[in-house]
């Protein structure tokens, strides 16, 4: 989807008034709207391209011209080959977007251990897409090809990767919030990568001039995955509000300082493009996943990973989970009793939730001087370090598992920061505990340190409550003074308390009603509780 992105941000804004005729006075006007985004200096130096082609517009984006515009340098040095597409406008305002290659590109660093290499190219690509100035993207889109190649080489590293039947598509449309939603969808067969990683050499040359000895064999890493694919969904997405906010940034790119006026008229665009999105969600995946290594080949049905995060908010939440199933190993040097407790299915989810970002945002917008030394003030920063020591953000843990051949444990709760000490209230719950038990006692046959493990996981049994199904469940809550509490039942009492200035503890106060032990340490007897 990174063509699509430089194909939007080309034909950002492009008015129905080039509908009419196709001739050069509208390859004209066209570039000179186009060059809101893209500066000037991109006409100029020919970095941007905007010519009639029978009855549609052919733009051009070169790179070459656009590396040669950059401050010489010896760092970097590359081709991307030229971007085309060819548009048509229509008589309802929307134009007809095609593409019939995507160029293949190389370029060099010289990076401090010695120069990288990166090349890639893609077969049989082909794209086409519906572009909409009302809301400023595509209504939509969709794309094919039929290979990709990717080389990369260093002294460190090389990787090859390649893939076949690549497709996606993007869906957009007016959100009725404001914004737009949008939808894309991206998947390629066949995914294939090859690591090589150099061992380095270690020794040293005898004499000066003379070659070192070779280093030893390259470690191969092969990943291989059936499908790869990614899904995201934006719900409201301010995009005009962000190439408004671009088409600034280009206009007033050569002034070392924006003059008052100038800030103002920043500070209302980075405010309109507020809240940046209502929801924001995207999930990749691989299935058939497998690796291939010197210690023999790890595979699995799925691995995914998925993100939501919500726009800038007073009470925002953004999550983030990462899953594993269908795990598989090779023979590992490990005991045999052991082989059955690794994990077969491991999800982990994660996020936050009650984030005032809003006022943060807002306020850092309000304050902001680009001509001070500092562009935020002390007094804000202050002001928002006091804020967030009151009302510091929620840890969420969404139902997270491990599951492995005989049973599986789930955990699922929060966490909160009074004044900055942790509070929390999990829930954990286990299936196949029993035969957990019968593992380790077996193992235990030919292996005495094992007891001393089964004696611990009886004892975890023992705090738990027995629910539905045989599954074992312990609700463990943690309070802000770091007792802990298991199923309601105190295992943990309260920290020491320390009096400020010094490193002495105490104990928590004595409930009212109670005597002190007046042979108590003279010294924490003394000492006030807090």
């Amino acid at each position: 989807m990174r063509k699509l992105f430089l194909i939007s941000c080309v034909m950002a804004l492009s008015t129905p008034v080039f509908a009419q005729t196709v001739d050069t006075k509208g390859a004209d006007e066209l570039a000179n709207t186009l060059s809101k985004y893209f500066g000037k200096a991109a006409l100029k130096n020919g970095i941007l391209k905007v010519a009639p082609e029978t009855d549609a517009y052919r733009i051009t984006f070169s790179t070459d011209a656009f590396l040669k515009s950059m401050p010489k340098q010896d760092y970097f040095k590359g081709n991307f080959g030229d971007y085309s597409i060819l548009t048509k406008p229509l008589a309802d305002g929307t134009w007809n977007v095609t593409s019939a290659a995507m160029p293949a590109g190389s370029f060099e660093v010289n990076a401090p251990k010695g120069p990288e290499s990166f090349q890639w190219s893609v077969d049989g690509g082909s794209w086409t897409g519906l572009f909409d100035p009302k809301i400023g993207t595509f209504s939509k889109s969709s794309f094919a090809y039929d290979a990709f190649k990717m080389t990369v080489k260093s002294p460190e590293q090389d990787i090859d990767a390649n893939a076949t039947a690549a497709k996606g598509e993007m869906i957009a449309s007016a959100a009725t919030s404001g914004g737009v939603d949008i939808n894309m969808t991206q998947s390629l067969a066949n995914f294939s990568e090859t690591i090589l990683t150099k061992l380095p050499n270690l020794t040293e040359p005898a004499v000066e001039g003379e070659t070192a000895a070779p280093a030893g064999e390259p470690i191969k890493i092969a990943l291989r995955s059936g499908e790869l694919g990614t899904t995201a969904e934006g719900k409201g997405f301010r995009n005009t509000e962000f190439m408004d906010l671009w088409a600034f940034f280009i206009a007033h790119s050569e002034e070392k300082k924006l003059k008052k006026p100038a800030q103002e008229e920043l500070k209302k665009k980075l405010s309109a493009v507020l809240p940046l999105w209502d929801k924001l969600k995207g999930e990749y995946h691989f299935k058939d996943f497998a690796v291939e290594t010197p210690l023999g080949n790890f595979a699995a049905q799925n691995i995914s990973q998925d993100m939501q995060f919500d726009g800038i908010s007073k009470n925002g939440a953004y999550h983030y989970a990462i899953r594993s199933n269908g795990l598989k190993y090779p023979a590992l040097p490990i005991p045999e009793w052991s082989v059955p407790f690794l994990p077969t299915d491991v999800e982990l989810a994660v996020g936050t939730a009650g984030v005032d970002l809003d006022t943060v945002v807002k306020g850092a917008i309000e304050d902001m001087d680009l001509n001070r030394e500092k562009v935020l003030s002390e007094e804000f920063e202050t002001k928002t370090a006091a804020q967030f020591l009151m009302a510091p953000p929620k840890l969420v843990i969404s139902k997270s598992l491990v599951r492995t051949a005989d049973a599986e444990l789930t955990v699922e709760g929060e966490m909160t920061f009074p004044g900055l000490k942790p509070e929390s209230h999990t829930t954990w719950e286990m299936a196949g505990f029993d035969k957990v038990v019968e593992r380790l006692n077996k193992a235990a046959e030919s292996d005495e340190e094992i007891k001393n493990y089964v004696v611990f996981v009886k004892l975890a049994k023992d705090f738990g409550t027995e629910i539905d199904g045989g599954r074992i469940r312990w609700v463990v809550d943690q309070k802000a003074d770091g007792s802990v509490a298991v199923n309601g039942n105190a295992v943990k009492g309260p920290d020491p308390v320390v009096e400020p200035g010094t490193d002495d503890a105490t104990d928590t106060a004595t409930p009212e009603g109670e005597d002190e032990d007046p042979d108590a340490d003279a010294g924490a007897g003394a000492a006030k509780p807090q």
